[in-house]
């Protein structure tokens, strides 16, 4: 039979058709091998050894008598966007509900922490020590587009302002980074306050230019915004003083110089971290994980008092960050008449993994060879033996 025009039409549009459909089953196909980047999946070892080192924290935390907390997935956006400081806000995940309410998933446990307790803490609860651990969102940029998706673990201390607190907090972690056997690891301890000191008469914008050029520590370009607004032998006292980073030692030696800056304004910040660098010397333990970095600024802007930042040998990026946030919880409802001031810190599990020199054993799956040819009797028998050799109840 002839191939009329009809025909033609008629077959090309199956063909389209057919086409069409084995297109669509490869596109499902492909995404479905294709993960979101910045997605991370732990499986069977990976997964168990992950377990039993957060495991080890919350055990760790738990004899400091810190108890657990859990915060929402996500939460109103108007709730947090005053104290998203420009970067925090780029890097969060937004989403509509079907209320047209816009929504934020969690990109910073302690802003979701401090709401919760600031509509639930009381002044009888108060001090008020807790911990968390779970995951955060953050839309990282191009060139680092590995970790949208991080597990952080943390402690927070509510209600205990001062000396006393910022010094618990700062052993807990020394302690943590002590327990886990990690390469040489060290806390560097910097103060809000006394760079908002030196910042004050600055412009907003430059204040926060001022604070980026501390983070990758550019001395020129510190000296040069400083110069704006100090005589020139002042600007460069006080890019010495923002870049300097030792020992508690030699820290005390150099703060002697430093106090007669500003007509003194900067006194009583330089006399605080001399109060904590007493602290630690007085404990007597971690000798070796403390300095004093004045560059250390803190990157977000509900910080008031010190900050602080663990670094470890293999690890590019800091693995713990925390500080001081008086009056964070004021703004999320609490209202009693004894200040929610607070310290805490947060640590980033997965990098402290891939560092950590803690043996953790294997899944009892692993144990024997012949595993996989026991009986479920047999099986129910092993298990039990295993929870009374490890004392599991």
């Amino acid at each position: 039979m002839p191939l009329t025009e009809s025909h033609s039409v008629e077959l090309g549009k199956r063909i389209d058709y057919n086409a069409s459909i084995l297109f669509g089953s490869m596109k499902m196909k492909n995404n479905l091998l294709r993960m979101p980047h910045g997605t991370e999946s732990l499986y069977l070892e990976e997964t168990y050894r992950h377990k039993k080192i957060l495991r080890h924290m919350e055990d760790l935390t738990e004899s400091w008598g810190y108890l657990p907390v859990q915060t929402p997935v996500f939460d109103y956006y108007d709730n947090y966007r005053p104290l998203l400081e420009s970067r925090l806000e780029e890097q969060t995940y937004k989403l509509i509900d079907r209320d047209g309410d816009m929504m934020m998933l969690r990109s910073d446990i302690t802003l979701f922490l401090a709401r919760q307790m600031g509509l639930a803490l009381t002044e009888e609860d108060m001090p008020m020590r807790v911990y968390y651990a779970d995951s955060i969102l953050r839309y990282q940029d191009h060139e680092d587009i590995s970790n949208h998706e991080s597990f952080q673990t943390g402690c927070e201390l509510i209600g205990c302002p001062g000396i006393e607190g910022d010094l618990e907090i700062i052993f807990l972690l020394a302690e943590v980074l002590e327990t886990y056997k990690l390469p040489q690891s060290r806390i560097h301890v910097g103060s809000t306050a006394l760079f908002q000191a030196i910042a004050t008469p600055f412009p907003a914008e430059d204040s926060r230019r001022l604070n980026k050029k501390l983070h990758t520590r550019e001395k020129d370009a510190i000296r040069q915004i400083l110069q704006n607004v100090y005589k020139k032998e002042d600007a460069e006292e006080l890019t010495r003083l923002l870049l300097f980073i030792g020992t508690g030692e030699e820290f005390c030696a150099r703060s002697r110089e430093w106090r007669t800056l500003l007509d003194g304004a900067l006194e009583s910040s330089l006399d605080y971290l001399l109060q904590i660098n007493k602290g630690w010397k007085d404990l007597g333990a971690f000798a070796d994980k403390f300095r004093i970095d004045l560059s250390e600024t803190g990157d977000l802007p509900y910080y008031s008092g010190i900050v602080f930042n663990a670094y470890t040998d293999g690890c590019g990026t800091a693995l713990a960050s925390g500080g001081r946030y008086d009056g964070l919880l004021e703004n999320f409802g609490y209202s009693g008449s004894k200040p929610a001031s607070s310290v805490g810190f947060s640590l980033f599990l997965r990098k402290l993994e891939k560092l950590s020199g803690l043996d953790m054993g294997k899944p009892a799956s692993l144990h024997s060879e012949n595993e996989n040819t026991l009986t479920a009797a047999e099986r129910f028998i092993k298990a039990a033996a295993l929870r009374k050799q490890t004392g599991v109840q």
